[in-house]
């Protein structure tokens, strides 16, 4: 296995070259895009401790999408005859892997079932279109903790991954180590969160908060965000946004702010 350095805005493989090897990310930040019709799409920004690349590989297909460095990154490089070795055999890539692989799945069922049932959009708002020049962000989640009641360590934190998920954590079970969530929230029965409650994402050229699933949804600004809902994502504005995880009246209450900096 070897390791690789690789520097910002340099691709790693391009959509439709021959798959030959998995990477795991040490340290960094990698885009996996397509081409689509209407351009380049970003499909998922991926972070330290995930595995990428290995579909193409165990499939023998070409590669399904383009994987770009977003800043300095250093990737251990992984051999399809060294794969079971490496992933396989070593409990520790194990659990990333198959981690990686569920969020996977359960993110296509999820927009399988909505899909097959909603009688709305999935975005709740129209689209607007992508600036020529991409604007930077500062996005920062604060709790409201001490105004609801709720007896937990306040939250105070500045998103630095896309998708920045959010859920319950998984301390009564014995698959915890396969959660895929940046923000686990202890609670107590009977439950607001979900174990994989709600991400925030940058699509289309916006933020939005997307359901993952989740039993009781989210409120983001007024507007409920859920399977049932026939909504899955809501768009969220620069400035101040109102966020509830889980029904009207939950005391997981946030203000995430968004500034775009000059």
């Amino acid at each position: 296995m070897a390791t690789e350095h690789i520097q910002r805005g340099q691709v790693i493989f391009r959509e439709g070259d021959k798959s030959k090897e998995a990477y795991f990310i040490v340290s960094g930040l990698v885009e996996i895009s397509i081409n689509t019709s209407h351009g380049v799409q970003s499909l998922a920004q991926i972070g330290p401790g995930e595995i990428f690349g290995e579909m193409g590989m165990i499939m023998d297909r070409p590669r399904s999408a383009t994987a770009t460095a977003l800043e300095n990154t250093t990737l251990e490089t992984v051999a399809e005859a060294e794969f079971e070795q490496q992933i396989i055999q070593r409990s520790d890539r194990l659990h990333v892997y198959l981690a990686t692989l569920f969020e996977r799945i359960r993110r296509t069922d999820l927009l399988l079932t909505t899909t097959t049932n909603a009688t709305v959009p999935l975005i709740a708002s129209t689209s607007k279109p992508k600036p020529a020049k991409e604007p930077v962000f500062r996005v920062k989640l604060r709790s409201h903790y001490e105004e609801t009641g709720l007896d937990l360590p306040a939250v105070e934190k500045t998103i630095t991954k896309l998708p920045f998920r959010i859920g319950r954590t998984y301390f009564d079970t014995a698959v915890s180590s396969l959660a895929r969530n940046d923000l686990s929230i202890e609670e107590p029965h009977p439950y607001q969160l979900s174990r994989n409650h709600c991400e925030i994402d940058f699509e289309h050229g916006h933020f939005v908060l997307r359901d993952r699933g989740s039993k009781l949804g989210s409120w983001v600004n007024g507007e409920h965000v859920s399977v049932d809902a026939g909504c899955i994502t809501s768009l969220l504005k620069t400035g101040e946004n109102k966020i509830i995880l889980g029904n009207g009246d939950s005391p997981h209450r946030y203000t995430l702010t968004i500034d775009e900096l000059p």
